[in-house]
Formats: C-alpha cells, structure tokens, sequence
C-alpha cells in the first residue's frame, strides 16, 4: 500500500536574502523582518481577514515508482483542518477540529475504511500547521510561540535573515526571508524538510504560490501544484467533523456509514 503520509511530509507551506555591503549594518529587529515579510504576501487588513481557506493541489513526486497524488485541503481559523490524500482508489483523510483530530483510510474500491486517533506527537504537530496556515509568518503569541532573529545567512545562493520559531508545545520552524526584497526563500521544519515556494497567484489580496517543492537532505522529494484557491468561500456543514466509529473484530476502529 502507498504510504501516502510519507508523500505529504506535512503541510507547512508558506515559507525566504542582502550583500555583504549590508553585513556592517545593524541587525533588524525580529519583529521589523517579519513585518516586512508579511508586506510581500498582502495588506495587513487582508491576511488577518482569512477565516477560511480550501486548496487543491497535485503532488508530483521526483520518484517515478511513485505515482501521483491529489491533495485537499480545507482549513478554518483557529484550529480546523481537513487534509485528503488521494492516490487512485486510496484517500487518507485527516481531520482535525479544536483538539480532536482523527485520521481515516479508505478505499474506495473496496468500499473500506479504518480510523483511528492521532497520537499526541501527531496532534501538536498538526494543530501547528493549522495555525500557521493564517499566522503568515506571525509567530502565535496566544500559543506563547517566540520568533529569534539568528543572524544573516546565505541560504540557497542568497542572503537572508534567518528566523527561527519555537513553539511552547515543541515544534519548531526555521524561516530565511530575503534580504534584497523582503520575501520568503525557504523554510525549513523540525523534521528537516525544506519547503520552497515557485511562482505566484494573487487570491483576494494575497499572494499565494503557484507550487511548493519539498526537499530533505538537499535532494527534493516532490512538488505540490496549486491549482485551486478559495479563501472566505462557505464550507459544507460538518466538513471537520470526526465520523463515527466501531472496532471491528481485528481490533481496529472501522467508521460507520
């Protein structure tokens, strides 16, 4: 079976340069980067107005044995999220609302499904993303989350300010936000992915990118394509919903039509 959870590597996707002139100058402050790299994306009116988000994408891995994948997402502020991994016949469908949050595989060929909780590890980790998804680089202070500018750097050929995010519960992002003109070059989780975003589209204000390429150890493991963004649209009722379930007889949790 593919393992569609290694695909995905987590969604943490909105991730960032100067000239050795500018090395003498004063550092910025954390707040001073963070503020400017807010500016590239949107108006501060416009960011902190997303409430909801739905995004459909394409994975393409760089492996060809690995086939393809769609990818949904749907998220509401605060702390709600749907993920969809579709790989033919097989979905993995997280779901997360509050502090609750489940995961479900089916296949929908054999009309199948198993579920189960997700561990606390998994949880936190996912509650951070959903944050992060409205935050645009703001750190979460309600959440005691703590941003430190660590210095200038030169990551992926350019110089950058390179910020670091600890978050109270223990995940931890690293941010490089371009020097030269504000904007994002890469990020990087605690799990050591890099994410790197492609190309731009403007939703409402916003500006989005067209793809995001996922890279570990400096060998990329795939693109995730953009292709459908909605921000303030209405969602279905019950879209974070947690379905019901039963243990079937191998002990695992099945979910009830």
């Amino acid at each position: 079976m593919v393992n569609l959870k290694r695909m995905l590597h987590a969604v943490c996707w909105l991730v960032a340069l100067g000239t050795s002139a500018l090395s003498a100058q004063a550092v910025p402050s954390t707040s001073d980067v963070i503020k400017r790299a807010r500016a590239t994306l949107g108006s501060e009116k416009a960011l902190d107005g997303v409430v909801t988000l739905r995004m459909l994408g394409t994975l393409d891995p760089v492996d060809p044995k690995v086939p393809d994948a769609t990818v949904l997402i749907i998220a509401r502020r605060p702390c709600s999220q749907r993920l969809e991994i579709r790989v033919d016949d097989l979905v993995e469908t997280t779901i997360l609302k509050g502090r609750k949050a489940s995961i479900i595989r089916s296949n929908l060929k054999e009309e199948a499904s198993q579920m189960r909780d997700l561990t606390d590890v998994e949880l936190q980790r996912l509650r951070y993303n959903t944050r992060q998804i409205f935050n645009f680089y703001r750190p979460d202070f309600k959440c005691g989350e703590k941003a430190t500018h660590e210095g200038m750097v030169t990551h992926r050929e350019k110089r950058a300010h390179k910020i670091r995010y600890k978050h109270p519960e223990g995940s931890e992002t690293v941010r490089y936000f371009s020097v030269e003109d504000d904007t994002l070059v890469a990020s990087v989780s605690d799990d050591g992915v890099e994410s790197v975003n492609r190309g731009e589209q403007v939703v409402q204000g916003i500006k989005y990118p067209q793809s995001i390429e996922y890279y570990e150890d400096g060998r990329m493991l795939h693109t995730i394509y953009l292709n459908e963004i909605s921000v303030n649209q209405p969602l279905a009722d019950g879209i974070f919903d947690v379905p019901a379930a039963a243990i079937n007889e191998l002990g695992r949790q099945q979910v009830l039509p």
